[in-house]
């Protein structure tokens, strides 16, 4: 897994969001490398654990059998709802021969899929799945919506062999071309072993019916580094990050909750406060009035509570010392499949020092679902273990927003059916405001809302469309705000972005703060920063040469949103089909790393097993039930559940955080 610097999500000192799994370094975890509770050792009746007591199976036959090298690289992802019940994915690239050979194993006799996904649910994922009782492997995908794959016209997964075990497992293998051509309904395998490069996102799902249906409960999905390079093995990364950290790092404080009972509510937020004296107890501050530069974090969650979490955030309080009821900005936020990041050498945010502008107290906002009401769950172990170096960094990360990142359409109605919006950012935002010819973008993060339905990010050099940055398939409910998988590329003094939304409603929807509001901005973070290119939105009165125009259109009943393909019809799934809650849910730092033993798929992440004591400090009251989810979102401020309802409080940070930046500005 990674990130390094795509993963780190931004590293912005004026208004700072990480979104982990795109500028450093994240994800699923190695068997060999688990140090806590969350062991798949525990699962002794899990057969998909090459080390269990149950061995013997089909599965571990199958393994046996392979050939040396075959399928060098494998992981197991587990589903949310059970840790010993899951998919093994192996797989090769050839590079030499520009193909992916895949096997894929799961407990069932009816049918097993997997599938790559653009934002890690099945909107827009390319899916190939078996069929035993036909001996048919099909290549599919899906478009809008949660539903059965449509069979794609060309098939270009080929099947090498399938069965169903005696005992009940279900596995094929299979191969294709890591590029099969435009037209062929089919997402490209992209080179991600760069520590720039998104990794893939991964979904799985299996049942016992005779053809593909509703799975249940039996989805996963997973965050995975396909390709290897000289510097990265595919798929591992927690060593990669053990390495980085204990080479480069002056210390570690975590930050965690303690005796917290979850609440019976189906969703609660609570916030915890760490202020600077709490922070100098935890070491990552000498005293109040010293500084630290954060280098790279460790997510944990605990085994008990994990089918609970849902986010976690981390926010910075601008200039308070004492108290988190001030201004704040998200550092960095949790969501499943994003277990640890960490900054490229050089790199790193400065919080401490007690001066005005700077982050001094800390924050965690966690929010837990709790649907079924199940009493006495209690939490001590969920957080973020930071690691902290005091050594000054070399380059400071930009941040830039485009679109309408003031929400300055606030109140303007989207239009019915289906919709196109336009901002265009004049080439006078970085003529006037570069103080260097050219800078590097190394991450753009995109965000709608729920009536989202593609989202473009064009970058212009006089004529010539230079880089095209989308979305293509939007999902509100995978991904507040999703990272868009690209290499890093040039920003030269005097282009231009244009950000197109794309939207469908039906219930006179507007922009506004609420997530059932819509929204249209791109999170742009490039290096090195400067200090005036920080956002470019219409009516941009503090900076003029930065206010970009907008336009909207109304398109056709039949229109596909100006997608490269057009969708097919799909076959509905049942009113309660859903990929909303995450199917893969570590629990600490881990990423998919290659098992020791040939062709055995890893294990789950776990918890670090350092945890310096938990500060001081009364839990606060959780907030009431939001009336809808909100959306996680990059540079989100935190605000009290008490001052902004459940519905508006994710997406109001995400506003406010243009406000701080402009404040910090100013």
């Amino acid at each position: 897994m990674k990130f390094t610097i795509l993963q780190a999500w931004a590293l912005v000192t004026s208004a700072f969001l990480l979104i982990p799994d795109s500028h450093a370094r994240g994800g699923l975890a190695d068997i060999n490398n688990n140090k806590t509770t969350r062991n798949l050792n525990q699962c002794n009746t899990n057969p998909l654990d090459p080390t269990s007591s149950t061995s013997g199976t089909g599965y571990h036959q199958w393994l046996s059998s392979l050939a040396t090298g075959q399928y060098p690289n494998n992981i197991y992802i587990p589903t949310a709802s059970d840790l010993c019940d899951g998919l093994a994915f192996h797989w090769k690239i050839d590079k030499d021969a520009s193909k992916i050979s895949i096997a894929v194993a799961a407990k069932a006799d009816g049918w097993a899929a997997i599938g790559f996904s653009e934002t890690g649910g099945m909107k827009g994922a390319d899916i190939v799945y078996y069929v035993p009782s036909t001996g048919e492997l099909v290549d599919a995908h899906v478009g809008d919506g949660y539903v059965k794959p449509t069979t794609d016209e060309i098939q270009d997964w080929k099947l090498n062999s399938g069965q169903v075990t005696d005992d009940g497992f279900i596995i094929f293998e299979a191969e294709r071309a890591l590029f099969t051509n435009y037209g062929h309904e089919d997402r490209e395998f992209e080179d991600d072993s760069s520590v720039h490069v998104l990794d893939h996102r991964i979904i799985g799902a299996w049942g016992d019916s005779a053809s593909i249906s509703y799975h249940s409960k039996n989805v996963v999905k997973g965050l995975v580094q396909l390709f290897s390079s000289d510097d990265l093995e595919a798929g591992n990364g927690f060593s990669v990050f053990q390495q980085e950290m204990d080479v480069r790092a002056d210390g570690s404080g975590t930050l965690k909750l303690d005796n917290y009972n979850i609440p019976q509510a189906e969703t609660t937020y609570y916030d915890e406060c760490f202020v600077v004296a709490d922070l100098v107890d935890l070491g990552l501050y000498t005293d109040a009035s010293s500084s630290t530069y954060i280098i790279g974090m460790e997510f944990l969650i605990d085994p008990a509570t994990v089918k609970y979490a849902h986010h976690i955030l981390l926010h910075g309080h601008v200039d308070s010392t004492t108290s988190c009821d001030d201004f704040g900005l998200v550092l960095a936020a949790w969501t499943p499949g994003d277990d640890f990041l960490y900054f490229p050498e050089g790199m790193g945010l400065e919080i401490g020092g007690g001066a005005p502008g700077s982050f001094n107290s800390l924050s965690l906002e966690y929010h837990f679902d709790n649907v079924d009401g199940d009493a006495n769950k209690v939490d001590n172990e969920s957080g973020i273990k930071i690691y902290y170096s005091n050594k000054p960094v070399d380059q400071e990360i930009g941040l830039v927003t485009m679109g309408d990142g003031q929400v300055n359409l606030y109140g303007e109605k989207i239009g019915m059916g289906k919709t196109k919006h336009e901002f265009t950012c004049p080439s006078t935002c970085t003529s006037s405001n570069f103080e260097v010819d050219e800078v590097t973008v190394i991450l753009e993060a995109q965000h709608m809302h729920a009536t989202g339905k593609r989202i473009v990010t064009d970058l212009f050099r006089g004529d010539e469309i230079v880089n095209t940055a989308s979305i293509d398939y939007w999902d509100f409910d995978q991904n507040g705000a999703a990272v868009v998988r690209q290499k890093p590329y040039k920003l030269k003094k005097g282009d231009n972005y244009q950000t197109t939304c794309y939207f469908e409603s039906y219930k006179n929807t507007k922009f506004g703060l609420g997530s059932s509001e819509e929204m249209c901005m791109v999170f742009i973070y490039y290096y090195p920063k400067q200090s005036s290119f920080i956002d470019c939105s219409p009516g941009n009165f503090y900076l003029p040469s930065c206010s970009s125009s907008y336009s909207s259109s109304t398109l056709a009943s039949d229109s596909f949103f100006d997608r490269a393909m057009s969708d097919t019809t799909f076959t509905s799934m049942p009113s309660n089909y859903s990929l909303v809650s995450p199917s893969y849910s570590p629990t600490s730092a881990a990423s998919p790393g290659p098992s020791s033993i040939p062709g055995a798929p890893t294990a789950t992440p776990e918890a670090s097993t350092f945890s310096p004591a938990a500060p001081t400090v009364t839990p606060g009251t959780p907030s009431a039930t939001p009336e809808a989810p909100p959306v996680t979102t990059p540079g989100a401020p935190t605000a009290s559940p008490e001052s902004i309802s459940g519905t508006n409080r994710m997406t109001f940070s995400l506003f406010t955080i243009v406000l701080a930046i402009f404040t910090l500005f100013l």
